[in-house]
């Protein structure tokens, strides 16, 4: 199993359809999922610390786990079938552990409002990750300090 982060949630173009991807810690792999709106809108609401007026689904089912005396110990991405993922939160009551089938994006709109850490198994990675170059990223950001810095006279000859 892989730990992976929320890198973000973006809107694929192609299909109007919600898309959460996370990445490694190394951030060279990249794991998009195709979400739904409401989950989408969930996991952004949490990320970004805004609180609505009433409890949504996943603020439930967290307060339902809190108050069972449970505690989500992870989730993991599990596997990937005929384009559909799928997951198991991970949780413990007292000393005994269980698993529960899940949806990822439920899955990880839980798992960002109880700050527990995401995986990804070795399985699903190979299959649907993509890997971006070593170094991309560095390139990229020296790139953009690069033009923070030029000036049109620069380019004259």
């Amino acid at each position: 199993m892989l730990e992976m982060l929320v890198h973000g949630v973006n809107l694929d173009v192609m299909t109007n359809q919600p898309v959460i991807v996370l990445k490694d810690a190394e951030a060279h792999r990249f794991l998009p999922i195709w979400i739904g709106q409401f989950e989408a809108t969930a996991i952004l609401m949490e990320i970004q610390g805004i609180k609505p007026s009433r409890p949504l689904t996943h603020d439930l089912l967290k307060a339902v786990i809190e108050s069972l005396e449970a505690k989500v110990v992870k989730v993991v991405v599990n596997d990937l079938k005929e384009g559909t993922f799928y997951a198991r939160v991970h949780l413990i009551k007292g000393s005994e552990p269980f698993e529960i089938d899940a949806r990822p994006s439920d899955a990880i709109a839980l798992a960002v409002r109880t700050k527990s850490p995401i995986y990804a198994s070795e399985k699903v990675i190979e299959k649907a990750s993509i890997v971006s170059e070593t170094g991309e990223e560095e390139e990229v950001e020296r790139f953009k300090e690069f033009l923070e810095d030029v000036e049109p006279e620069d380019f004259k000859e």
